[in-house]
């Protein structure tokens, strides 16, 4: 499949896609998600034993497409204190709830979102304090203790600082549920940080991991790694001019740092080019891509413009702006 004009089947391409989207690349931040996520089951523990931290909630922060849900579901998936299991009544335990959170997003909101993900009926007419009542109750008789929000941003959606006071209080009163240890983990955009702020308390309860957008030169291995493990998953070669500094700068830049952002644009490369069966991904597969994502004039192309790094990708259609 390496050589030139090598067309693959659709099978043997659906294949290939499967085997690359399901390749998961770590970063070095992995180490310390995969340490943290190790921290709180411990502290689960520690809690039952009477002895464990108030720091029940982590908070992992980042811009979109950065990679977050997909880190988060891959240690998810590594950690066993996270999967189910049968409890001593033959039952099937599951000790992670996931859920997104809906937007908008009231405090009411949240539970009924909770509510619903457990499966658990509410009336319209139950009060916030009875809607959290049931859904501390069904957490601690489901004995689930790990609950992750993604989105989580969406629980600030509002201009009324006391209703955001009530929000921080019940992601407060969630980490004090009686005789019961839930920690939970909120991942969101840069917004989600404003969550911690004015409230002393939550922020002392909580921990905090940044997804920092990678730069060059000094993510420079990272970006080579994500280009040499796909393509070889791809069955491809790289062209010699994608080892250079000129064109790691354009895969930076069109994907603004995001690290879920830039693998998916290696992907769709590759992919491109595994249809094609031209067996080398080259700057011209990534130039197309690029067009067909973001909808840019060919002046603006991020891979194929000579002065690439005074264009903006955020605005890729700003010559439509105002069009009728």
């Amino acid at each position: 499949m390496t050589g030139p004009a090598n067309i693959v089947s659709l099978d043997g391409f659906r294949t290939v896609r499967a085997d690359a989207k399901r390749n998961y690349i770590d970063h070095a931040r992995d180490a310390r998600l995969a340490a943290t996520l190790r921290d709180m089951v411990e502290n689960v523990e520690a809690c039952r034993d009477g002895v464990g931290s108030a720091r029940r909630a982590l908070f992992l922060i980042g811009a979109s497409r950065s990679g977050k849900s997909w880190a988060l579901k891959h240690h998810f998936g590594l950690v066993p204190e996270f999967q189910p299991y049968q409890n001593e009544y033959g039952e099937t335990v599951k000790p992670l709830l996931s859920i997104e959170a809906p937007k908008p997003c009231t405090s009411k909101d949240f539970a009924r979102a909770i509510l619903d993900a457990l499966g658990v009926p509410h009336k319209s007419r139950m009060t916030e304090g009875e809607l959290y009542a049931t859904v501390k109750t069904q957490l601690r008789e489901r004995e689930i203790v790990f609950l992750h929000v993604d989105e989580a941003q969406h629980l600030l959606h509002h201009t009324r600082k006391d209703l955001i006071h009530d929000v921080q209080d019940r992601l407060k009163s969630l980490m004090q549920i009686e005789d019961w240890p839930l920690h939970t983990i909120y991942s969101g955009v840069p917004e989600l940080a404003n969550l911690l702020k004015g409230d002393p308390q939550l922020a002392n309860r909580s921990l905090v991991i940044r997804f920092i957008p990678l730069a060059l030169p000094h993510d420079k291995p990272v970006l080579e790694r994500v280009l040499n493990e796909i393509t070889q998953k791809c069955g491809l070669e790289l062209a010699p001019e994608l080892h250079t500094d000129d064109f790691l700068g354009r895969l930076c830049h069109a994907s603004d740092g995001s690290y879920g952002k830039i693998i998916e644009s290696v992907q769709a490369a590759s992919l491109l080019v595994v249809k094609k069966g031209t067996g080398q991904l080259d700057r011209r597969a990534f130039a197309h891509v690029y067009q067909s994502h973001s909808g840019c004039l060919p002046s603006d192309n991020v891979f194929s413009a000579p002065r690439w790094s005074e264009i903006d990708p955020a605005n890729a259609l700003a010559d439509l702006e105002g069009a009728e």
